[in-house]
Order: structure tokens, then C-alpha cells, then sequence
């Protein structure tokens, strides 16, 4: 929508800002709320992982790695996620894992903290 002049996105607009610990590369202009909010550890981002069956043989995780990783080079498949307002980023399993371990801690914290009660 801001790229199709739809919305307005810009360092310059008060409550404009986005969610992720960097600038994205769709919108180089807009800060982050870490930047903007005095908020250096605030960090929000959605993020897609690609996972396999538990006992999937390493060879074929990392065929299936690469596969990935090399596609997420390719300039089409790159321009269609920063349409999308998406920085395109390939990790390797050990990184995802990494990843979805630190989620999981964080958002533990954030509902205990929160006292809420999951039934």
C-alpha cells in the first residue's frame, strides 16, 4: 500500500515506524520502533520457516536446505517478497532451530508475565 501510494510510510510521520530490529530494505526510510520509541529492545517480526518430520535423515535436510537457501537467491523470488513488505532471508536448520528456541523463551516470558491462563 505505501509503495502504491495508498498509505504513507516516513521518517518524518510520527507513529510510523516498523516492527523488526532493522530497517526494511522495501521501506530504507522508515524507522524502526527500537529507533523511534526509545525502545532499543523492542522487536517484533513475523518470520516463515520450512520444517521436516523429526528423524528426516541429515542428507536429505541438507539437500533440502540448499534447495531453499538457493531459491531465496533468485531476483524474482526476492522482488516478490519485498513487494510484499518482506526482507527475504535464508538461516540454515541449526539457525531456524536457534531462531524458534528464542521465540519460544520469549513469548513463555511474555505470557507469564502477562498472567495469562491458557485453557
Amino acid at each position: 500500500m505505501v509503495k502504491a501510494g495508498r498509505a504513507r510510510a516516513s521518517a518524518s510521520a510520527s507513529a510510523s515506524a516498523v516492527t523488526s530490529t532493522k530497517r526494511m530494505a522495501a521501506l530504507p526510510d522508515v524507522p524502526t520502533v527500537a529507533e523511534s520509541a526509545d525502545m532499543p529492545d523492542f522487536a517484533m517480526a513475523a518470520w516463515i520457516g520450512y520444517l521436516m518430520p523429526a528423524g528426516t535423515a541429515p542428507e536429505v535436510l541438507a539437500r533440502v536446505s540448499a534447495e531453499v537457501q538457493k531459491a531465496m537467491q533468485a531476483p524474482d523470488l526476492r522482488e516478490r517478497y519485498l513487494a510484499l513488505g518482506m526482507d527475504p532471508v535464508s538461516n540454515t536448520p541449526e539457525e531456524l532451530g536457534t531462531l524458534m528456541a528464542r521465540e519460544r523463551e520469549r513469548y513463555a516470558a511474555i505470557i507469564k508475565r502477562a498472567n495469562i491462563k491458557l485453557d
